[in-house]
């Protein structure tokens, strides 16, 4: 028995000292094969033969003129494209507005935004090869910028990490910015490539995972089509459940304000392999402004029963409602078919007259049957009825909790480095 203790705990050890080791090597090498890296033919083909970036392939590192099937960050090189985005983001700042800008890069929105606004901004670069144009643009523009080296986008990884040690990561990264109001908007612009900052959005949501130090968030992010089809996609309700976009299409207002040529952001990313797109997506990405609601579905104690409701393994669209909930408060069916509520309702939480109405209900009806506001409609009179609070379902619910939202100890402490790799892959959803 001891032996075998002690060769379980001495393959972890190795196991964990070569996960270690593969991580460092690999940052090593990326700090040291920098100028070997193998640059994308295409990529150089079009700076090069491009006049308007005579003076901007030797600024750029590397790193940016290879292509990636999904890269970290994007940046904006075209200052045409700049001039555009500029001018239509404007449109919805005032001057009381707090702005911040992430990964400028070569600064070439920063130009603009300076010159269009009259607001402070506030900008968040990830890499240090950018350090020097930025402090130039400081120079040209005293007083109005504030800079800092660090990624914004990540900040659900600081939050996390403030999760285990009780730190102070995220107070760090936003200075000056940070603030107890959530009431506050704030406007955030940028370009994203991925959806793992909107995921944490939604996290902070639910589970109130960290304190609300940067207010309400108002984005204005240069996305790829895909990713914005994906998160509104309507067809939620019928062919598919998804819980990311059902979250997102409840939690956010959003709309595409224009497109832009996707050549004019590096770097380049490989087209995608298991998806048909359109000419539309294929050559230009969406500028999308995402708001967060002023008002949630239902109070903030009910949300983490809203995300559990809502995960996939719930239910799907040839789920049968009633059945399903029976499985929970057996006998509530009747409820639903009557269209009546039990005595003792939570009128709390019960649906009020802003919520949708739900269609006849018959043992029958199934979840591709409701649109998403019915659905709410449907969880909002479960959670309400009085055998609620004795049913399975919050137990249920709370030891299938995420790793982010639970109290870590002990050995989960130590593989704090897995952890943040199961958060950026927490939802196995499909972005096409």
């Amino acid at each position: 028995m001891i032996t075998r203790q002690f060769f379980k705990n001495n393959v972890i050890i190795r196991i964990s000292i070569q996960n270690c080791s593969v991580r460092l090597r690999h940052k090593l090498t990326e700090k040291t094969n920098e100028k070997d890296l193998k640059l994308a033919s295409d990529v150089t083909n079009y700076l090069e033969n491009s006049a308007e970036y005579c003076n901007v392939k030797d600024k750029l590192p590397n790193f940016l003129l290879r292509k990636y099937k999904t890269p970290e960050s994007m940046y904006l090189i075209n200052k045409q494209t700049a001039k555009h985005i500029a001018t239509t983001v404007s449109k919805h700042i005032n001057d009381a507005s707090t702005v911040i800008e992430v990964n400028p890069g070569l600064g070439f929105l920063s130009e603009e935004l300076l010159h269009q606004l009259n607001n402070h901004i506030y900008m968040y670069e990830t890499s240090n090869h950018f350090s020097s144009h930025l402090s130039s643009l400081l120079g040209k523009h005293p007083g109005r910028v504030t800079y800092k080296v660090a990624d914004f986008f990540g900040m659900w990884k600081l939050a996390f990490k403030d999760k285990i040690d009780n730190g102070i990561r995220i107070q760090e990264l936003l200075g000056s910015l940070s603030t107890n109001d959530s009431s506050r908007t704030v406007k955030i612009i940028g370009s994203m490539p991925g959806l793992t900052f909107i995921k944490h959005l939604l996290n902070n949501i639910i589970f109130h995972t960290t304190n609300n130090q940067l207010g309400r968030p108002d984005l204005f992010i240069t996305m790829p089509g895909n990713h914005y089809q994906f998160l509104t996609d309507n067809q939620i309700q019928f062919n598919k459940h998804k819980s990311v976009p059902a979250l997102f299409q409840l939690f956010f207002d959003y709309k595409v304000l224009t497109t832009v040529p996707k050549v004019h952001f590096l770097p380049w990313t490989f087209p995608p392999s298991s998806k048909k797109s359109s000419v539309l997506d294929e050559c230009n990405l969406y500028l999308v402004n995402i708001t967060q609601k002023k008002e949630l579905p239902c109070p903030s104690e009910y949300l983490p029963l809203l995300w559990y409701f809502f995960k996939p393994h719930m239910f799907s669209k040839s789920t049968r409602v009633i059945p399903m909930l029976e499985q929970w408060i057996p006998g509530c069916g009747v409820w639903l078919i009557t269209g009546q509520d039990p005595p003792d309702t939570n009128k709390k939480i019960a649906p009020g007259k802003d919520d949708a109405e739900l269609p006849h209900m018959t043992i029958f009806t199934e979840f591709g049957d409701l649109n998403l506001k019915q659905k709410i409609t449907v969880f909002k009179k479960f959670v309400s009825w009085p055998e609620f609070e004795q049913c399975p379902f919050k137990v249920t619910m709370e030891n299938n909790l995420p790793k982010f939202v639970l109290d870590l100890d002990g050995e989960d402490k130590d593989n704090i480095g897995t952890h943040i790799d199961d958060i950026e892959h927490s939802d196995a959803e499909v972005e096409t």
